[in-house]
């Protein structure tokens, strides 16, 4: 989110989160829509040792085994999300 707010273009963004199933499986698919329509694709990378930014995509790739992407709607505005697998036990009420 912080990624959308810097280099977004724009003064808001819009975050979504919906349990979704794929082959089988469920997850939680996060995504955040911001209003820039920069044709460049963001992209993970390692930052240098001692670098205080630079680590959002790295730990969204790392956190769902590179199961996210990212895309454009029909406006132009900027989509990038992720899923992330959705433990099944955390469905069970606490006790």
């Amino acid at each position: 989110m912080t990624n959308a707010l810097v280099h977004g273009g724009g003064a808001w963004v819009r975050l979504s989160l919906r349990s979704e199933e794929v082959g089988g499986r469920r997850y939680w698919r996060l995504a955040v829509l911001d209003p820039g329509r920069s044709a460049s694709v963001p992209m993970p990378r390692m930052p240098a040792l001692g670098e205080i930014r630079g680590r959002g995509l790295w730990l969204v790739n790392e956190l769902t085994g590179g199961c996210w992407g990212t895309e454009l709607t029909q406006v132009g505005e900027r989509v990038v999300w992720a899923l992330l697998p959705l433990d099944e036990r955390s469905e069970e009420p606490a006790t």
